[in-house]
């Protein structure tokens, strides 16, 4: 198969965080899955603990939020490559998340 250069280019720069979303705090019981494109904000309704199944790419941290609009409060942030595989509550005084973020970025 042949691959223009324009679309090469397209798929080299596309990651995503991948996670599956949980009902509790403690990664037990499902509540879906989703894709948080790199330097986006994702609505997911409501969740309090996810586990990263796919790093995206280098440097990008993964913010879970209290809000559906991706502005604080937050109730996680992990640099993703160093957490994936492991659950992480996402829950504050508020309760749980609505929405999660990926960015270039510290936590």
């Amino acid at each position: 198969m042949k691959i223009t250069l324009p679309l090469l280019a397209l798929f080299a720069g596309t990651h995503a965080v991948i996670v599956d979303l949980f009902s509790d705090p403690d990664c037990r019981v499902p509540a879906g899955n989703r894709n948080v494109w790199d330097n986006s904000c994702a609505r997911t309704g409501g969740f309090q603990s996810y586990r990263i199944t796919y790093e995206g790419a280098i440097g990008q941290s993964l913010r879970a939020h209290s809000r559906n609009d991706c502005v604080a409060p937050d109730t996680s942030c992990v640099i993703a490559s160093y957490k994936s595989g492991r659950c992480e509550r996402a829950t504050n005084s508020n309760g749980g998340s609505n929405a999660l973020s990926s960015y270039f970025s510290l936590c």
